[in-house]
């Protein structure tokens, strides 16, 4: 287990180092000719690191060096599936071939995963996917854990087996409640999906990928019937669905080609992380 106490949730990044390098920050972090990483601080980052932004290179480079310092967990986004996995959709952006290599030998040794657990200091746990686990995903493709440890456990066996990467609307146009937690969308299939099948959250969960909120918009993407239950947070661009005493947090920030103005983590304290 980590030791540290203060676990930071980054969302999706998309490719944009200086808004990174900013939210480190204020998260008490010190660029210079070294960096200076507060000793109470890990990061666990929901994936998408790259494309859409203008700096994709930059942004792995530097987690590559936060992975080697042990401060850093990086999650596997669809965008980095492109490189670690079949691709599955076009896209308009490659990045560099170091950067691709990067990705490909994280996903080789483990330093890229499918999800993390953490626990808070109230003995809470969360589960932190790139786009959420779907209850119909949980009960038959990872077989109903009952804890947040073990369904990171059963998403590796769902890495290797290729399940992990099941598509829904994003893909095929179509809702599908048994979508995987690196596709699944946020507001028609990941919330819905738990009181349409009558489940109770066994943990909380942290994503980015999709947001319930269009930000850039300023309007919902979710379906109407589900809204009374998700709280938005417009100041930090959150999205948390709460059911059965739980939540479901969405903090993808929803950057394009420029960043979000609002960029912010979902931090825990007093948490270890698993």
């Amino acid at each position: 287990m980590n030791s540290r106490t203060r676990i930071a949730v980054i969302g999706d990044v998309g490719g944009h180092f200086a808004p990174l390098v900013h939210l480190l920050g204020e998260l008490g972090v010190r660029f210079g000719t070294d960096i200076d990483w507060p000793d109470d601080l890990h990061v666990v980052q929901v994936g998408d690191l790259v494309h859409r932004g203008p700096a994709s290179a930059e942004v792995v480079s530097l987690v590559a060096g936060l992975l080697e310092r042990g401060v850093w967990t990086q999650i596997v986004g669809n965008h980095e599936q492109l490189y670690v996995d079949r691709p599955v959709f076009g896209w308009n952006e490659t990045i560099d071939e170091t950067s691709q290599t990067q990705l490909r030998d994280w996903w080789a040794d483990g330093r890229l995963r499918a999800a993390a657990a953490v626990t808070d200091n109230s003995g809470e746990e969360w589960l932190i996917t790139h786009a959420g686990l779907t209850a119909s995903f949980w009960r038959q493709g990872v077989g109903a854990p009952d804890s947040a440890g073990a369904t990171v456990e059963a998403l590796k066996e769902a890495a290797d087996d290729g399940a992990l990467w099941h598509p829904g609307t994003m893909l095929l146009g179509v809702d599908d409640d048994n979508a995987g937690p690196v596709w699944a969308a946020a507001g028609t299939e990941v919330y819905p999906s738990w009181p349409r099948l009558e489940a109770q959250l066994p943990f909380n969960q942290i994503h980015g990928h999709s947001s319930a909120f269009d930000w850039n918009r300023s309007r919902w993407s979710a379906e109407s019937w589900i809204r009374p239950q998700i709280r938005l947070d417009l100041n930090r661009r959150h999205a948390a669905f709460e059911h059965s005493g739980r939540r479901i947090v969405g903090i993808d920030p929803c950057h394009l080609a420029k960043a979000a103005p609002v960029f912010e983590p979902l931090v825990l304290r007093g948490a270890v992380i698993g």
